[in-house]
């Protein structure tokens, strides 16, 4: 039996899962609300490397906070608004002071990639930005796919857009309870203060997978196949795991699509920029621990924990069901 990846009864509905009580204080609550926090060890330790040293303790702390989340914070009237309303509180200070931000160079690089038009790839961007009151002069190749940087509010400050699409995705999954809590544990939108790019698609593919309208889906589907390589990971593996083969095909001919034009311009350099992720000259690919400490990479998993996580519950009911029963029986 397959699993049912459905975001509600009706494509136009939003996520209306079962109650408070019958999401919250489950274990499913707790491991999911846990990586939604596991974002703060990784915030610390690449934020303040003097800290690193404290990451198992911090990791340790985390883990019980998340615990007593998923216990207490149902129980509390109102508990999810005020969550929110702090969360994006807390996120436009940072934005306005500087208090926790500057942790990335992509409000400032993803804006300045869309002046090389055709040519993003092919040719670097020089930019220079303050991070923590110190001047930092950067030149980079495009990295992401090529619609992401055309996605910005022209003369608004590229944090704002990225905070902008949390408040959109926190809209959009608004009756579910978990979904919620999950993207509202504070450091998840500090990171959208920063200006990390990783909104922006997120949003989309909310709309593509999770809100499912039965108008305009599809588009909203190949954009975000325009806008960053990992969502275009959760959306063949969406596909995969409704065993929509042919939509799982369709994702990659059309991310196909997107680059062929740059690939015919320059097909060096979509290999180096956008397969192999180098923004540099040498072409030299990440290790894997590149992708298990980056911060913003948490996010993708942590966001198809919360909005799937009932058909994941039950697959994973599923599986441990055959295995107990393919286990030898005990003397």
């Amino acid at each position: 039996m397959g699993v049912s990846f459905k975001a509600g009864p009706s494509g136009r509905r939003l996520i209306s899962g079962p109650s408070r009580r019958s999401v919250w204080g489950k274990g499913t609550a707790a491991v999911l609300l846990l990586a939604a926090f596991g974002t703060l060890p990784l915030l610390v330790a690449t934020t303040f490397p003097g800290l690193t040293v404290l990451i198992v303790p911090i990791v340790v702390a985390t883990g019980l906070l998340a615990l007593a989340w998923a216990r207490v914070l149902p129980r509390v009237p109102n508990a999810l608004p005020a969550l929110v309303g702090l969360a994006a509180a807390f996120s436009v200070v940072s934005i306005l002071t500087g208090l926790l931000n500057g942790l990335s160079d992509e409000p400032y690089a993803t804006p300045a990639y869309a002046s090389l038009g055709l040519g993003m790839y092919t040719h670097a961007i020089a930019f220079g930005y303050t991070e923590y009151g110190r001047w930092f002069f950067e030149v980079s190749y495009d990295v992401y796919l090529p619609g992401l940087t055309f996605v910005q509010v022209p003369g608004v400050d590229y944090r704002w857009v990225s905070l902008g699409a949390w408040a959109g995705m926190i809209y959009l999954v608004r009756k579910d309870p978990l979904a919620v809590g999950g993207l509202a544990t504070p450091w998840i939108p500090v990171l959208a203060a920063n200006g990390q790019n990783d909104f922006v698609p997120l949003l989309a593919i909310t709309i593509a997978l999770v809100v499912r309208p039965r108008r305009g889906r599809w588009l909203w589907e190949v954009g975000s196949l325009a806008l960053k390589q990992l969502a275009n990971v959760v959306v063949f593996f969406y596909h995969v795991a409704r065993r929509e083969w042919l939509l799982a095909a369709a994702s990659v001919v059309v991310t196909a699509l997107i680059l062929a034009p740059f690939f015919l311009i320059d097909p060096s350099s979509v290999v180096c920029h956008v397969l192999i992720g180098d923004p540099g000259t040498g072409c030299v690919g990440h290790p894997w621990t590149f992708f298990v400490f980056k911060r913003n990479y948490w996010l993708y998993p942590t966001w198809v924990g919360l909005v799937f996580y009932r058909p994941l519950a039950s697959a994973g009911r599923r599986l441990w069901l055959r295995v107990r029963r393919a286990a030898p029986p005990t003397s």
